[in-house]
Formats: C-alpha cells, structure tokens, sequence
C-alpha cells in the first residue's frame, strides 16, 4: 500500500508541474483563452482566484513589453549612469 500512495503522490506532483510549466509557457491571449474556459464551468464562475488571476493576466497583457516588469531595471540603468561593466572600485579611464 505504501508504494502505490507514493506513485500516486508522485504522478500528482508531476502533473502539476506540467500543468504549471504549459500555463508559464502559454501567450497572454492563451491564457484568457484557457480562463474563460475555466469560468464556464458550474460553480468556478465566481471564484476569486479565477477572478484574481484573469486580472493579472489583463493586466500584464497592455502592451508589447507589458510582460516584464519595470522593476527589473538596475539603477545604472539609467541614462547618464556609467557602464554596467566596470569592476567596482576601478579607477576611471
């Protein structure tokens, strides 16, 4: 018994990580596509992580670059800023 409990624990754990790898490699619209599917069915129209998640992939769904985040820009990004790849405490050319 104690075998088939841990096959069956262990096809869980890679189904969802299958699951998880499609939805992270699925487009925007793909996505929405698989939400509203979600949504039709009874009793997942109304709920709030559905509702939450279809937000999230609105929202990151705005623009051409609107899947990355703003955040991920380092300072020295910036213009005006020295190069990223000086070592740091380099004496300047």
């Amino acid at each position: 018994m104690n075998a088939v409990l841990q096959e069956v624990v262990v096809g869980l754990l890679v189904a969802g990580c299958v699951v998880f790898s499609a939805w992270r490699l699925l487009s925007a619209r793909l996505r929405l596509r698989v939400l509203n599917a979600v949504s039709a069915l009874p009793g997942a129209g109304r709920a709030v992580w559905l509702a939450r998640l279809r937000q999230r992939s609105l929202s990151r769904s705005g623009g051409a670059c609107a899947g990355c985040s703003h955040a991920d820009v380092p300072p020295a990004a910036t213009a005006g800023a020295s190069s990223r790849n000086q070592t740091p405490g380099a004496l300047r050319h």
